[in-house]
């Protein structure tokens, strides 16, 4: 029980140049161009995915289905090809969340949805995560994205706020009163401001309220991320990788006995 998932894995490393965001982001022009209307647009992205659903729900072998779910949605290994693509120092705040992002959404979220509910429930998150980054401006996708994506968030934190105590001996991090409306509203930032805080770097969030611009620093340091930090952010973000697997491929096993 569970092998499915553990080829499914290694599947997935290997098939890491394939760039899933990318067909979204192709479907998501083409479908934008040919209907035109955001309501069609919505009806088209529900009608996908229901398909898709259907399709995989229609594998009646137990571990054939574990390795497809885990090689569709399992998307990590896409971090550091993104990362190498944007070996430009502007690019590098974008490095951070993008990690953090995959982290999150390209794993621990699905194998937290596939603990909890099923393989059906990795497929869905996965759909609705990317169809998000590709289209946007649907506001339900985006309100679904975010709320799924808030215990996920939460998980993730443990692990880095361990590494952070170890690193600095502390246990403060100053979140300037965002955190609990960061955790419903934004739930990634809180991740990228612990990210931060383990790299000893800072953190900008730019933000729109009311018409109005903002731009928020996260962090009590002078040292600017480089290279150095993000290959270092990328070690960590694959070692929690490792544990969250390791964790969940036990909770398998012992639930199928």
């Amino acid at each position: 029980m569970g092998s499915g998932y553990i080829i499914g894995c290694i599947v997935s490393i290997f098939l890491w140049k394939a760039d899933r965001q990318l067909y979204f982001i192709v479907i998501n022009r083409i479908i934008s161009r040919l209907l035109k209307n955001r309501i069609l647009i919505h009806v088209f992205y529900i009608l996908f995915s229901f398909i898709i659903i259907y399709l995989f729900s229609l594998i009646k072998h137990e571990e054939l289905s574990n390795l497809l779910t885990a090689i569709i949605v399992i998307d990590i290994t896409n971090t550091e090809r993104k990362y190498l693509l944007k070996k430009v120092k502007v690019h590098f705040y974008d490095s951070i969340s993008i990690i953090s992002r995959d982290l999150v959404c390209g794993f621990v979220a699905p194998l937290l949805y596939i603990l909890c509910f099923g393989n059906i429930f990795g497929i869905l998150f996965m759909l609705i995560y990317n169809i998000n980054l590709s289209a946007n401006e649907i506001p339900t996708i985006k309100s679904i994205y975010y709320t799924l994506s808030i215990i996920p968030c939460i998980i993730t934190e443990i692990p880095l706020f361990t590494i952070y105590i170890m690193r600095s001996k502390q246990f403060s991090v100053k979140y300037k009163g965002d955190f609990f409306i960061n955790c419903i509203f934004r739930p990634l930032l809180n991740v990228n401001i612990l990210a931060a805080y383990i790299e000893s770097i800072n953190f900008y969030y730019y933000y729109s309220n009311k018409e109005t611009d903002y731009l928020k620093n996260y962090g009590d340091y002078n040292n600017n991320i480089d290279e150095i930090s993000i290959k270092d952010y990328i070690k960590i973000v694959y070692g929690i990788c490792l544990l969250v697997f390791v964790i969940f491929f036990i909770i398998i096993f012992r639930c199928a006995k």
